[in-house]
């Protein structure tokens, strides 16, 4: 396990400081859990095009919410998510984009989402999900529906709990009745403290409509959990 996350995080490190056109994506997200059932999530994400001056600020809320599981005890696991069959999200984000420091695009997004996960051999878990991105860009409105499938497995590192995955997202945007998007990711989540873990992971996005297009990106995103 250890010389796997020293592989993903050297390959992470590896692409960012060797390819040009490979974007830096930060991210900072908060979780505070209400009860057994139901927190809150907040989120920021900036992106800038390597070729582009163009650049993207999405601030996000959401409401999580589920169902205990009572039947299947062994599935507890310190991590909210990782302890539910399924659950849903309901929340906003809102998109704010500049070129030259100059405001080129605003959105709102009503999101909505259903996640599921089941258990694979090894103690590996399948996990999907289907979310629904209600969009008001620039004042006309349209929707994007997101379908994703993840595979990951939980460890113990050094007392720690340790996550890698693999996951790919298919999106259809009513804009152009089409497929518009596709995203694939490998990473890896490592619990540092109690309140704090860190996420980074290399991503492969390809763009169909309006126009075809593709770029790679070196995400790391700092989680804090209440």
């Amino acid at each position: 396990m250890r010389t796997l996350c020293a592989l993903l995080t050297g390959l992470a490190l590896a692409t960012v400081a060797h390819a040009e056109d490979t974007e830096f994506w930060p991210e900072a997200s908060l979780y505070k859990q209400l009860s057994e059932t139901t927190r809150l999530y907040f989120d920021a994400t900036y992106a800038k095009g390597k070729e582009s001056p163009v650049a993207s600020l999405d601030a996000s809320a959401y409401v999580d919410f589920s169902i205990q599981p009572i039947y299947r005890p062994y599935l507890v696991s310190e991590d909210w998510q990782r302890n539910r069959y399924l659950w849903a999200r309901l929340g906003y984000t809102r998109v704010s984009k500049t070129s030259l420091g100059t405001r080129e695009l605003s959105e709102n997004r009503g999101v909505a989402s259903l996640q599921a996960r089941a258990p694979l051999p090894a103690d590996v878990w399948l996990e999907g999900r289907a979310r629904a991105d209600l969009r008001w860009i620039s004042g006309s409105y349209s929707t994007r529906y997101r379908f994703r499938g993840e595979i990951s497995r939980e460890f113990e590192v050094l007392r720690q709990m340790t996550v890698p995955y693999v996951r790919g997202e298919w999106m259809y945007d009513t804009r152009y009745d089409a497929h518009s998007r596709s995203l694939y990711e490998a990473g890896v989540e490592t619990k540092l403290t109690r309140h704090f873990r860190v996420e980074a992971y290399l991503a492969w996005q390809y763009d169909y409509q309006p126009d075809k297009d593709s770029l790679r990106a070196f995400g790391l995103v700092a989680k804090w959990y209440y």
